[in-house]
């Protein structure tokens, strides 16, 4: 696990049930009473997802609450990639990689979670369990649930949502799943991005990168609450409105191939992490 001594070094280590954390050491105390307190009472978990066989996402409570995210890896090949840190396992899906990118993003952005400690289990070569303890964010509620219970704000939270795009790409970084479930509105009505296990920490180009986030969070998810026609109008009013220097040669290819299908995983993470791929991916797109 050499790779993280440069993330891990400002952090405490602790050894919790067999399990090396690293706590944010200003709530050492409080946090390694909350993750003893989870390992000790099970039957009274709280549960924010649904439990799988190989992972949990689970309320923690002490003097403020957090989200404990666990996550057991089962293949040995990814058991080895996670512990040695090789090239090929950054931008999947898992605890780890949330853990290096929230390191990132979160000295850039004050809309994204804290990270309060980071854990995992592991024998010499091979990372079995990861944890993630990051802060709770009280009172938010998700797009997604918001347009469930009242579809018609579509026309209103969109452009606030394409907004929360743009500062994300000028502070610097692309969220590879930026669908509505990941997407949080505060109280006070400013709206957050949370699940970070699959990033790009650094923007190639940012025309092309907002045609992925345009395209893609139609397609994936805000097709159930708005009509195509009219999600390209709502488009179209808040690029001409607000990004009026847009370079439509690197935007539209992008946006019209996301918009129009689904797009593999492994092709997201290879075009918004490789400028080589990225050219190829709006040559092929171009009509």
């Amino acid at each position: 696990m050499r790779h993280l001594k440069r993330l891990t070094r400002n952090y405490t280590e602790q050894n919790i049930r067999g399990i090396t954390f690293y706590l944010e050491p200003g709530q050492q105390v409080e946090i390694a009473a909350a993750i003893e307190q989870f390992f000790a009472q099970p039957e009274q978990r709280i549960t924010l997802d649904p439990p799988e066989d190989t992972r949990l996402v689970c309320l923690l409570q002490g003097e403020q609450k957090w989200v404990l995210k666990y996550n057991r890896l089962l293949h040995w090949k990814k058991q080895l990639q996670n512990y040695l840190g090789i090239r090929k396992a950054v931008g999947l899906h898992d605890l780890t990689n949330e853990f290096i990118n929230l390191s990132v993003v979160s000295a850039k952005a004050d809309y994204v979670p804290r990270i309060a400690a980071y854990g995992y289990k592991a024998r010499f070569p091979f990372l079995r369990e990861e944890y993630l303890l990051i802060g709770f964010m009280q009172d938010h509620q998700s797009v997604d649930g918001r347009l469930t219970e009242a579809p018609e704000q579509a026309s209103m939270l969109l452009p606030q949502v394409f907004r929360l795009f743009s500062r994300m790409l000028d502070d610097g970084f692309v969220h590879m799943d930026p669908h509505p479930k990941n997407v949080l509105i505060a109280p006070n009505g400013e709206l957050k991005l949370i699940d970070f296990e699959c990033c790009a920490q650094s923007v190639i180009n940012r025309d092309a990168s907002l045609g992925f986030l345009l395209g893609y969070v139609f397609t994936y998810w805000l097709k159930r609450f708005i009509s195509m026609d009219d999600y390209r109008a709502c488009c179209e009013a808040y690029l001409s409105e607000e990004q009026a220097g847009l370079d439509r040669q690197m935007f539209d290819p992008v946006f019209e191939r996301f918009l129009s299908g689904r797009v593999s995983r492994s092709t997201r993470y290879s075009i918004l992490t490789s400028a080589q791929a990225q050219a190829e991916f709006v040559r092929a797109n171009r009509q």
